[in-house]
């Protein structure tokens, strides 16, 4: 298949865009389309100058030829895709697109499992370009170091984000095994995706169909403290590279400090080493230590690695701190899973051991907005010593006894001694003020936008100059 212009159907979404744009510099024609497009993947489009509909409409697509490019969240009925298959023009989903068009030939270092999967792309991809090495690569996030998202590079490296996520409407199959990995990282494997996944042992067969696939002059490298990681591991063909706190760990955590950074202790080959990270929390360091893993397999050592490290800033939305001031800390961050919700909450607590830890989460992903995690998600915000929990996102998708209730959520908390709120659906941001104290941390939680409440709330709380 050959063509000179790609229509992307669902633009908006952070892998989508970061292709659209990756299309644009390497010479394609480009455009799209999608609905409730929000920053940062908006701004990045504007700032590429690709053209793009707000909203779907059989008249946005392109008169000429093109080559569609569907978007994984895109289903039967989207009046666009509809206008696409009764023109019987060319479909690619996005992963085909990637492996088609960027990856080629290339070697392909994936970067997989159910948390940890943009900070750990970003920081491998970095710390290649800062060792000289012009790595492509495809971050699911905005990395602070890059100018965008996603670059083709000219080297014979591609580093990219591995979702187990579906393909498309039309490809059930997960969006990694179309990237042809050379080598991957297998951070952790949890249930997540309820929407798509019946089960544990389904995910588990996604992520054996991965490693199933890694060529013999490849490498894995993957989790000794998670016990699925271990048993898709004994598979491998490729060699196997471990991470973790576990004794026989080929780079084990032995301790880590926090202060203005961490500097995590480790083990490996028989020598103890510590390296310097910027990155906060223990599973950042078992991030760090899985990218310093892979690293080494691409002929990075670890002072090379540490100097890519000292400089990364790490990835927008990843507890990103939005307003210090005096009075208040607000920090965004991104949130799908109870585990990560619940790692990060201990991390801010552990940077801010003083002040109380305020925490308003948008259930929005389609494992939060379901029940499957109601009590570790409560347990996750238990931590927390004051909690707002939001109204779950497009309730009406869902059948009811599948919902999340965030009623027992709130009572649950309350009795337990967290002081636990429902948002309201109007007056938020003077709802949210009204409770806050003085010298209070603020994260807010979510895969989504708030509805703007986040930058309402940084507004309200900036001091005048």
């Amino acid at each position: 298949m050959s063509t000179n212009s790609f229509y992307f159907i669902g633009i908006g979404g952070t892998a989508m865009a970061g292709a659209a744009i990756m299309a644009q510099n390497m010479g394609f024609e480009v455009s799209g389309s999608d609905a409730n497009l929000y920053p940062p993947m908006s701004l990045e489009l504007q700032k590429n100058k690709i053209p793009y509909h707000e909203g779907y409409a059989a008249a946005n697509l392109p008169s000429e030829a093109t080559t569609i490019v569907l978007g994984n969240a895109i289903s039967r009925g989207n009046v666009e895709l509809e206008e696409v298959l009764n023109r019987r023009l060319a479909i690619l989903s996005l992963p085909e697109f990637i492996a088609r068009y960027v990856i080629g030939s290339r070697k392909s270092l994936v970067i997989a499992g159910t948390h940890g999967k943009t900070t750990t792309t970003a920081l491998v991809a970095h710390v290649l370009r800062e060792a000289g090495v012009d790595a492509g690569f495809m971050v699911g996030g905005v990395c602070e170091n890059f100018s965008q998202s996603t670059e083709a590079g000219t080297a014979d490296t591609f580093v990219i984000e591995g979702d187990e996520y579906d393909t498309s409407i039309f490809d059930p199959r997960s969006k990694f095994l179309s990237y042809k990995p050379t080598h991957a990282i297998l951070n952790n494997i949890e249930f997540d995706h309820g929407d798509i996944f019946s089960g544990l042992d389904d995910v588990e067969r996604a992520f054996a169909r991965l490693v199933k696939i890694l060529p013999a002059n490849g490498a894995l490298v993957t989790n000794a403290d998670n016990a699925l990681c271990r048993r898709l591991a004994e598979k491998s063909f490729a060699p196997v590279v471990t991470f973790g706190e576990s004794a026989d760990a080929d780079f084990r955590l032995t301790r880590l400090e926090t202060h203005a950074q961490s500097i995590i202790h480790y083990r490996t080959k028989g020598r103890d080493e510590k390296i310097v990270s910027p990155l906060l929390g223990k599973h950042n360091a078992l991030n760090t230590l899985a990218a310093l893993a892979l690293l080494e397999t691409q002929g990075i050592d670890c002072a090379t690695f540490q100097r890519g490290l000292s400089s990364f800033k790490g990835v927008k939305r990843r507890l990103e701190t939005k307003l210090n001031n005096s009075q208040y800390t607000i920090i965004e961050d991104f949130a799908h899973h109870p585990t990560a919700i619940q790692a990060n909450i201990l991390t801010l607590k552990e940077v801010y051991p003083t002040r109380r830890l305020v925490v308003l989460i948008e259930p929005r992903s389609n494992t939060l907005v379901r029940n499957i995690f109601q009590s570790e998600l409560t347990h996750a915000l238990s931590l927390a010593d004051c909690v707002f929990v939001n109204a779950i996102y497009r309730a009406e998708k869902y059948k009811a006894e599948e919902r999340l209730d965030t009623t027992l959520v709130v009572q649950t908390l309350n009795a337990q001694g967290t002081s636990a709120f429902l948002l309201p659906t109007d007056q938020r941001r003077e709802f949210v003020v009204s409770k806050l104290q003085a010298h209070d941390v603020v994260c807010f939680m979510t895969n989504g936008s708030f509805g703007g409440l986040i930058d309402e709330t940084v507004q309200a709380l900036r001091l005048p100059d």
